[in-house]
């Protein structure tokens, strides 16, 4: 494995972690974005409302992300053992 290899499994490996925390970031932010309009609206000051939502919708993202994730890095894992051995 010579050195330009490395440079593009890193490259890649970057991006997978990139794309796989991708859905939990996305839906925290959202959720996140909703509830502090929801309490701006409503003039609620209480955080517990906030981190609650953000802990229930990250909590079924990553239940429902889950098994994407892993066979992203799964292959990307076999890829890397294949170029490694090749």
């Amino acid at each position: 494995m010579d050195y330009e290899n490395v440079i593009q499994l890193t490259s890649q490996a970057m991006l997978l972690c990139l794309l796989v925390s991708l859905p939990v970031v996305l839906v925290a932010a959202g959720v996140g974005l909703l509830v502090s309009f929801v309490q701006a609206i409503t003039s609620l000051q209480d955080a517990t409302i906030g981190q609650a939502a953000k802990l229930i919708a990250v909590t079924v993202t990553l239940l429902l992300a889950a098994p994407w994730g892993a066979a992203a890095v799964f292959e990307f894992a076999q890829s890397v053992f294949k170029t490694a051995v090749a």
